[in-house]
């Protein structure tokens, strides 16, 4: 626990004391402790790990941790069987399991994506025939975006980098939208002290009117009786609940109620106004706020056709050789793009064309590799692929010998190994490829911005 009550602003010390009333001291109390480490276990990649942890109460993966490790010291970590990910923000999977029917196929929208946590719990949550579209504008968070989502190994996601102005284009085509809008950032203060010197009254209205106007774009492209999620990070009630009294004055949305046992700790919004609230004097978790809305207006059908001119002519070319990677190949078309091979679920091939036509995709599907003379070389986000194939070559490697192919480091020449690519895995999941070259001499072909630095830090 921290030897000195946290400092806050003077401004948002008294909003919050006057919204908390006789519980702000157990809340300054809770924000001067340290925060909660917490995960979520990927249901795809099932392992032993973590087992005897505390789970948290919301999330049927989530689960609290007695310390912080050095996550990056795990390759566990590195080959996606869990999300580091803050346990008030898992609060998501319950709403989901509340209201949808999540043994049906759905196209769903994560339109302020990055990290990457939220979306990959939806593609958890989802059929492997539904469409997640996560969408980050800025480039660099939209890199780590699509780097999460390819430990977490699906193949059911489109990664895109558009202004939310142009979901507009795509009239009632979502049935879930998730806008986890940019905030003030209150309610994560307590991991991150340093947001406190960038708070102030006026970047919280300059973060209320840039919510509005995302929810104002987003909303079109919401289908009839769809789903709205709104979630934020701060405390504010001009970017929680009078934006979402707003949404439901501009639009026909019928706010959503879930069932919430008392134990939980979870606050319904101020008197009257819509959405739950975490506050970590009364929850194991950081600042949280989240409310759902259903659709109840009708939306004009998406009227725009297909421009099959677009699309890769995958019957003009030879995809044999790409078989052999998948362990069900069946289920995709091929495409290549300047010599990249990628492979999206066919029963999503429709709507990948009709997201190609409106916003800028930076990911879909599986990407394969880049083919040479017309030979694939695979590419690293296959080997984390959860559909990558059992007759790939393997080569298990301990605890240790992970860490060091990680780390880029070489591994060995005494394994007596056959030449050729081999997956490298650690506990049967995958993280990248090996190639054993005829001398026995091991090359590592983990990628260059993946590997691990400084690893002996803790």
């Amino acid at each position: 626990m921290s030897s000195h009550p946290i400092q806050l602003p003077d401004a948002l010390q008294n909003r919050l004391a006057a919204q908390l009333g006789p519980g702000f001291k157990s809340f300054i109390h809770a924000m001067s402790s340290p925060p909660p480490a917490s995960i979520r276990l990927n249901p795809n990649k099932p392992t032993n790990a973590f087992h005897s942890a505390e789970s948290i109460p919301w999330s049927y993966q989530g689960k609290y941790l007695d310390s912080r490790p050095r996550f990056t010291n795990d390759p566990l970590f590195h080959a996606g069987t869990y999300y580091v990910q803050e346990a008030s923000s898992m609060f998501l999977e319950h709403i989901m399991r509340s209201v949808i029917n999540l043994e049906e196929n759905h196209r769903v929208l994560d339109l302020s994506a990055a990290p990457g946590g939220k979306s990959t719990l939806l593609q958890s949550l989802l059929t492997k025939d539904s469409l997640l579209v996560a969408n980050e504008i800025i480039s660099s968070r939209n890199k780590v975006l699509k780097q999460n989502l390819t430990r977490w190994g699906g193949d059911n996601h489109v990664v895109t980098q558009s202004d939310p102005k142009y979901f507009n284009k795509l009239p009632g085509f979502f049935d879930i939208i998730l806008v986890d809008a940019p905030c003030s950032g209150e309610g994560l203060i307590r991991k991150d002290p340093a947001a406190m010197n960038e708070w102030s009254e006026q970047n919280v209205m300059l973060c209320a009117g840039r919510q509005k106007r995302i929810l104002a774009d987003a909303i079109s492209a919401l289908a009839n009786d769809g789903v709205l999620i709104y979630s934020t990070c701060t405390f504010s009630e001009s970017e929680n609940e009078d934006n979402m009294s707003w949404l439901q004055a501009e639009y026909d949305l019928e706010q959503i109620q879930i069932p919430i046992p008392e134990s939980w700790g979870v606050l319904s919004g101020s008197v009257g106004k819509p959405g739950y609230r975490f506050y970590p004097h009364l929850v194991k978790g950081e600042g949280f706020y989240i409310a759902a809305f259903r659709k109840r207006s009708i939306s004009t059908p998406l009227k725009f056709q297909v421009k099959h001119k677009h699309a890769s002519k995958q019957n003009e070319v030879d995809f044999s050789d790409d078989y052999k990677w998948l362990n069900n190949s069946d289920r995709y078309v091929f495409i290549t793009r300047e010599k990249h091979r990628i492979a999206i679920p066919k029963t999503l091939f429709e709507d990948y064309q009709k997201l190609n036509q409106v916003l800028r995709i930076t990911s879909s599907g599986l990407y394969m590799g880049k083919v040479y003379h017309g030979q694939l070389k695979p590419s690293p986000e296959l080997a984390l692929s959860r559909y990558v194939s059992i007759e790939q070559p393997h080569l298990e490697l301990s605890q240790e010998q992970a860490l060091d192919y990680l780390s880029h480091i070489e591994i060995g020449r005494d394994l007596n190994l056959d030449p050729g690519l081999y997956l490298a895995s650690h506990c049967g999941f995958g993280l990248g490829w090996l190639h054993v070259l005829a001398t026995g001499q091991i090359r590592n072909k983990y990628p260059a911005a993946w590997r691990i630095i400084h690893r002996n830090q803790r």
